[in-house]
């Protein structure tokens, strides 16, 4: 995940090819649309070490479980 200040870059790591997922806002909902999403508990997410790392980790981290449910 490529952050910048309006949105971020996603790719993933499928089956061995990089698969683009497009763009995300950087707004809470949107992160948190994303992370329900496309996100379950066996996935690793790396993002780019930048001044909003942490907030975007915490929402992805308390979102992404959700779809699991």
């Amino acid at each position: 995940m490529d952050i910048h200040r309006v949105a971020a870059e996603v790719v993933s790591l499928l089956d061995g090819k990089i698969v683009k997922l497009g763009r995300v806002q950087m707004l809470r909902d949107k992160l948190e649309e994303f992370a329900r999403r496309e996100l379950t508990h066996d996935d690793h997410v790396v993002i780019e070490a930048t001044g909003n790392a942490t907030a975007v980790a915490e929402v992805l981290a308390l979102r992404g479980s959700d779809r699991d449910r």
